[in-house]
């Protein structure tokens, strides 16, 4: 009686399999009844997916950013940004270009998140009602890279939810005529996507407005009038406050109008500023439209860039001088 003892290699071993011909086999395939050559285990990951497999997409053929590969971290780091600047405003179920809003998604798929937020850059139809939409183009704001844009259609909005809407702050500080003039322009600024604040004297300084901590620039509007208004006694503690204001991360801009009395100086006059010989000159615009226009352009490039908090705190004196 014969006894014979065949010793095998295993399987998983690659350079092991053969042709029938006997010839050898790439090292990484093999061939598998009905399937044909087929990726080892060598071509897998840790994770047990092959590297052939297709990875979930995070954007579509055009370029924009999927709902379902959106995070609710990322919703909330992009909310984060901007939200010490934000002011809610009323308008309803209107969508409009330019404004910063929260979408209610719903929760037909568990991927995406619950809302997401971002700036409106395209309505279809302008400027129409939350019912009526057909499609939206969103900013979704990033926190190392640019907005990225994300496509929303009917069926990806809640309608059961509420909509909020906001407008990026302008801190405004004015006489009485001068909350006049820019009442008569306020809704150019809410198309462009801002939103007033007004004070007026019944503050002590400015000191308790001023944000410590964020690194965007803030806009504050101040009128040469206000300044004059202020009583004697207590303009040398709000010119104080004012220089704080400048020395750090704002856009502080003047309101000049070519009305103003002869009497009244400008504001750089005031903290004795002068263009080229001092670190700080404040742009000192003359109506309500050359102040849109003016901050208008400031914040689309700095909303269009990518969001960094050094790059913000690096150049101060290039956020106050024309």
């Amino acid at each position: 009686m014969n006894f014979e003892t065949a010793f095998k290699r295993s399987l998983l071993s690659p350079a092991f399999i053969q042709y029938g011909d006997d010839a050898p086999r790439p090292p990484d395939e093999a061939h598998v009844l009905g399937r044909g050559l087929e990726k080892l285990l060598r071509g897998q990951n840790q994770g047990g997916r092959n590297d052939d497999e297709p990875k979930p997409k995070k954007y579509d053929r055009r370029g924009c950013r999927l709902l379902e590969s959106i995070t609710p971290g990322e919703v909330q780091d992009a909310y984060d940004i901007y939200k010490g600047q934000l002011i809610s405003t009323v308008s309803g179920a209107l969508i409009t270009a330019n404004q910063f809003y929260i979408f209610p998604l719903p929760r037909r798929q568990a991927e995406i998140p619950a809302a997401i937020f971002g700036r409106v850059k395209v309505c279809l139809p302008m400027d129409g009602l939350a019912r009526d939409v057909r499609q939206i183009e969103l900013a979704f704001p990033q926190v190392r890279d640019k907005p990225e844009a994300v496509i929303l259609h009917p069926g990806d909005l809640d309608s059961r939810g509420f909509i909020q809407s906001f407008g990026i702050r302008v801190k405004i500080f004015g006489s009485e005529k001068d909350r006049a003039d820019f009442k008569r322009h306020e809704s150019r600024f809410a198309e462009a996507g801002f939103a007033f604040e007004y004070f007026d004297h019944s503050i002590e300084t400015l000191d308790s407005i001023v944000p410590e901590e964020d690194p965007l620039p803030w806009f504050h509007v101040i009128g040469s009038r206000w300044f004059a208004d202020i009583p004697p006694s207590r303009q040398d503690k709000v010119r104080a406050s004012l220089w704080k204001l400048c020395a750090q991360e704002t856009l502080v801009i003047n309101y000049h109008p070519d009305r103003t009395h002869a009497k009244v100086r400008t504001l750089n006059e005031e903290l004795d500023y002068q263009y080229r010989l001092t670190d700080f000159y404040l742009p000192d615009p003359k109506t309500p439209r050359q102040i849109l226009q003016f901050i208008g352009a400031t914040f689309n490039n700095i909303f269009a860039e990518p969001f960094n908090k050094s790059t913000y705190l690096s150049n101060r004196q290039n956020r106050i001088t024309p």
